[in-house]
């Protein structure tokens, strides 16, 4: 796939790695549905691809993300149409299209990252984060729900702070997030895609159906006993493909492998 401009959502293929920018700068790269159908429309895209590796989103400006752009529920409101909550929608939230790739994710935070914005970034497998960059979850004081990041929060951080942060909708230091283990990588603010593709490269030059069968286990066994955990078998074979062969073949010859995603 060659790079893709669209007005909401520029798509560009850096190596191995599909990178997607959200492009609404004037509205603080807020997730209206025509965001949030082209950003979940080109994860599963990327996700069929077989010479994409990893899929890596950002954002356009000085924001990578503020949330759902709220003028989508005033505009039903005056057309006198009801707003679904996400339990209640016929549409796919974005959120399981991330978790449900089959591929890495990364979220490079390029700016603040508020509301679905903080989701977005949560949904993610890993989180390289700008120095200026900082999260909030504040649907608690605009009477609205975070259901998404009450459901993942908690598991990336420990309970009580999950709570506190979710509770009190305040903004969560660069600093603070790194403490609970939330961030990967820091990156400087005037070239943050630039220094996370080189992280990023680091992961792409792994096996892609390694890659596969890495997330998939990691992401299914959550929640699971690890002695129930450890008889998942799901994913790519690994274990018979031709890319094992290839990586002991390259090992041994002491050179970079070939892969073949078989």
């Amino acid at each position: 796939m060659t790079d893709v401009p669209t007005d909401v959502l520029e798509t560009r293929t850096m190596g191995r790695t599909r990178l997607l920018t959200l492009n609404r700068p004037e509205r603080r790269n807020a997730l209206n549905r025509a965001l949030n159908d082209a950003l979940a429309e080109a994860v599963i895209e990327a996700d069929h691809d077989p010479e994409i590796y990893a899929i890596a989103i950002t954002g356009a400006g000085t924001t990578f993300c503020s949330g759902a752009d709220l003028q989508d529920a005033r505009d039903l409101a005056d057309a006198g149409k009801p707003f679904y909550g996400p339990l209640h929608n016929t549409r796919r939230s974005l959120f399981e299209v991330m978790i449900d790739s089959r591929k890495p994710t990364i979220a490079i935070v390029n700016g603040p990252a508020v509301a679905g914005g903080f989701e977005l970034a949560l949904s993610c497998d890993i989180r390289i984060v700008a120095e200026s960059a900082f999260f909030a979850v504040p649907e608690a004081k605009r009477g609205r729900g975070a259901h998404f990041a009450s459901v993942a929060l908690p598991t990336l951080v420990p309970l009580g702070v999950a709570m506190e942060w979710l509770y009190t909708g305040r903004r969560v230091p660069l600093d603070e997030a790194e403490r609970w283990g939330l961030v990967n990588l820091t990156v400087p603010n005037d070239s943050p895609v630039d220094s996370a593709m080189l992280f990023i490269d680091e992961i792409t030059s792994s096996a892609p159906l390694s890659l596969q069968r890495l997330k998939l286990t990691a992401r299914r066994s959550q929640g699971m006993s690890p002695r129930d955990a450890i008889r998942l078998d799901i994913g790519p074979d690994v274990y018979m493909s031709e890319d094992q062969k290839e990586g002991a073949r390259a090992f041994l010859e002491k050179r970079e492998p070939r892969w073949q995603g078989r």
